[in-house]
């Protein structure tokens, strides 16, 4: 049996025998309750239940470890514990628990040689939100941060992370900010506001202080599309970080979450059914010492590693046991401070903040664009600004140095919601081709003229124009269906010179790189059995792309939907 396993045995009782020295030695931060307390160790029970469909109903329960913080405190270094070496804020390495900055919320320094404290990057994020002015003293006092922290360097997937925060001066709640992870690499924001939007009182379940119900925007389950909504419970901590604690009061926030279907009436989405429940709630807190660190992590040893495991084996159960079908992962709503997207700033509540990082391919195309664009701005007099969702990506206009004509540059705004859409110029023959998938198809990307956008990619361009279609292009075409008569022009602008040759294999390579990631992604799908739902599979993108073409109308009914902010989902 695993609990009477050598390792677990083992560990147990070196932090058992740690424990009890350092209770012995009690300083570096070992010792007992004070009324300062600034830092929690939680053990909490989770608990997950799928209602619908019926026929795929699904429970489980299990414990975790996650600490709770001030946010303040914390990165004083006022909760090392064992000047660090049991418990320490910064690195990641060299301590047998931690936390550091860069795996939470955004990084606008992404890239650019720093990064920002959890604080700065939170009190950021309520700036752009609107909850804090930029212009003014900040209205932050601290927060309670509840996360998992890494173990011995090990950082696992964390589902989860919650601040409460409290405002300067003033001891009630005011602000829940839930930072959501998938195991994608993507992090989305929910932020709650106590009094404003909150259910009425009579529906809270009892025991809870607050509830708010909200548009779902993130994808996390691979079992669940991203429509819906969420209603969220929220058990408040028993007092502010900032505040000395009565020796019995100590705190034990907890957070339920439902998750309903869409019902429409009167045209309208409302809370349908209710689909599936998550509930975190504490059964154990302790204050963070050293004491009581090892005596935890001597019960439950592996515990902080089990994140990833537990989930590929519920995955495992949903879709081989309970036949559930996988949505691929659309991607992500951006936040509100995108003024392109500002469909999606109806709610304040909501918005990605950070998105995968791209790969070396979708690197590659991602030069190959702004150095087009660098050239082709002087050649037709355009000016042209490629807006990314994604906020540490700063956005990027390029213009003509002297304007055509001495009339003001034509303004070509492209707007994308990952870097997908620089290999998807790269992959189609045409802009008509990138555009009837890119845009109509996919809605990775949208154009502020279809015009500008076409002229952009057409000749004339630099050189002499040839009239027998290239190699390259006669590999792009090839993964065209015939029924998709759109003309294929003989060169394709992101291509470099027939002369070029190092240039032109690297291009070659380039395309049947990315044109073999696609089927050894189909094959890897059919190799282990796994079931897309019917019209998601990332290889059939070409024949969705047909449809639209051959659909009445198809490009203004996706254009209207994306109005509607259901641009980036399928």
């Amino acid at each position: 049996m695993p609990s009477f396993s050598t390792p677990n045995v083992g560990v147990a009782t070196f932090c058992v025998f740690l424990s009890a020295w350092c209770i012995q030695l009690n300083k570096y931060g070992c010792a007992l309750i004070d009324t300062q307390v600034r830092g929690y160790i939680l053990e909490n029970r989770v608990t997950h239940a799928r209602l619908l469909p019926a026929e795929a109903s699904h429970a489980f329960t299990y414990p975790t470890i996650a600490f709770l913080m001030s946010l303040n405190a914390l990165e004083n270094h006022k909760l090392d514990v064992w000047k660090g070496w049991l418990f320490g804020y910064g690195g990641r390495w060299g301590r047998l628990t931690g936390v550091r900055a860069n795996p939470y919320l955004a990084d606008p320094a992404k890239g650019n040689g720093g990064s920002k404290s959890i604080r700065e990057k939170l009190v950021e994020l309520l700036i752009e939100r609107g909850y804090i002015g930029r212009n003014i003293e900040p209205l932050l006092d601290d927060a309670w941060m509840l996360t998992m922290p890494n173990y011995l360097g090990f950082e696992g997937i964390n589902p989860l992370t919650v601040y409460f925060c409290y405002k300067v001066a003033v001891t009630a709640l005011w602000l829940v900010v839930l930072e959501v992870h998938n195991t994608f690499g993507e992090t989305h924001v929910y932020i709650l506001e106590v009094g404003q939007n909150e259910d009425p009182e009579g529906s809270r379940p009892r025991g809870y202080d607050y509830q708010w119900t909200l548009n779902r925007e993130f994808h996390v389950s691979p079992f669940n599309d991203r429509s819906g909504f969420y209603t969220i419970s929220v058990k408040r901590p028993s007092h502010p970080p900032m505040l000395s604690h009565r020796h019995n009061d100590i705190p034990r926030p907890a957070v339920r979450i439902h998750l309903h279907t869409s019902s429409i009436t009167d045209n309208l989405a409302i809370p349908g059914p209710l689909k599936l429940t998550a509930l975190l709630q504490p059964t154990a807190s302790y204050p963070l010492t050293a004491p009581n660190l090892l005596l935890t992590l001597s019960r439950t040893p592996f515990t902080l590693f089990l994140s990833l495991p537990r989930i590929l084996a519920q995955a495992w159960t949903l879709h081989y046991r309970k036949s559930l079908d996988v949505f691929i992962r659309p991607e992500p709503f951006p936040p509100p401070k995108k003024v392109e997207f500002s469909a999606w700033s109806g709610l304040r509540w909501g918005g990605g903040v950070k998105w995968q990082d791209e790969s070396p391919l979708e690197r590659f195309a991602r030069l190959r664009v702004q150095q087009f664009f660098q050239r082709r701005v002087e050649e037709i007099g355009l000016k042209v600004s490629l807006v990314s969702a994604d906020p540490a990506i700063p956005d990027l206009t390029l213009a003509p140095r002297v304007s055509h004509q001495g009339e003001p540059a034509s303004h070509l705004v492209i707007t994308y919601l990952a870097p997908r859409f620089f290999t998807i110029l790269f992959t189609t023959p045409s802009p008509q081709h990138a555009l009837l998938l890119g845009s109509d198809t996919e809605r990775v990307f949208s154009v502020s003229s279809r015009e500008f956008f076409i002229t952009a990619f057409s000749p004339p361009l630099s050189g002499s124009p040839s009239t027998s279609r290239s190699s390259l292009q006669h590999l792009r075409a090839q993964r065209i269906p015939p029924s998709i008569s759109l003309p294929i022009p003989a060169s394709h602008p992101l291509d470099p010179l027939i002369s070029s040759r190092v240039e032109n294999v690297k291009t070659k390579l380039a395309l049947r790189a990315l044109f073999l990631l696609g089927r050894i992604e189909h094959w890897i799908f059919s190799v282990v059995h796994a079931r897309v739902v019917e019209g998601d599979e990332p290889w059939e993108a070409w024949t969705r792309a047909e449809k639209v073409l051959g659909r009445p109308s198809g490009a203004n009914e996706i254009d209207e939907r994306t109005s509607r902010g259901e641009w980036g989902s399928r």
